[in-house]
């Protein structure tokens, strides 16, 4: 066996900043932080029954994250087939991916990139607000490691890092508030 010793440089390495349905976001898995491309990509379904695909999320999860972004985002997907897509192969474990699917969905249905150089964490409630992630700290080493600009995540999460200089840490309590 052989470790692997940049493995969120590697499953970054393709992630084209500036296109829309991408999202970087982060997670915990096992001793380490990763940082990892949600895609998504949203059509007009050609049937009156919209698909939902996931790869690397639950499905139940990406049904609930749909659910939430129709009430609280204001947009409908009811006549439209979403697809998303945790680049690589990795299945992570948690929630904290949430906010980066939602984005990642959100961006695809306006056709429209989210900010570049951008990481984007949290858990997102049935309610639209905004639950805080574990290991923040790691997660906020790694992306400065790698280059990122920028974070946003839970305003629980962020007001720790309010002296973070670089990448700027930028804390939201809403989906509404992060769209």
């Amino acid at each position: 066996l052989m470790p692997v010793e940049n493995l969120s440089e590697s499953l970054m390495q393709d992630m084209e900043d500036g296109t829309e349905g991408s999202v970087a976001t982060a997670v915990y898995e096992g001793t380490r932080p990763l940082i990892l491309e949600v895609q998504a990509l949203t059509t007009p379904t050609p049937s009156g029954f919209p698909r939902r695909q996931a790869i690397g999320v639950d499905i139940r999860r990406l049904n609930m994250i749909i659910a939430v972004l129709e009430r609280h985002a204001g947009i409908s997907l009811a006549n439209q087939d979403v697809y998303v897509n945790i680049v690589g192969g990795i299945r992570p474990e948690g929630t904290s991916y949430d906010l980066a699917a939602a984005l990642a969905i959100y961006s695809s249905y306006i056709r429209k990139a989210p900010p570049e150089n951008t990481i984007i964490l949290g858990e997102i409630g049935l309610t639209g607000g905004l639950r805080s992630v574990q290991f923040t700290d790691r997660i906020v080493s790694e992306a400065k490691r790698l280059g990122f600009k920028r974070i946003i995540m839970p305003g629980k999460n962020a007001a720790r890092f309010r002296n973070s200089k670089k990448p700027t840490v930028t804390g939201v309590s809403s989906i509404s508030e992060a769209l």
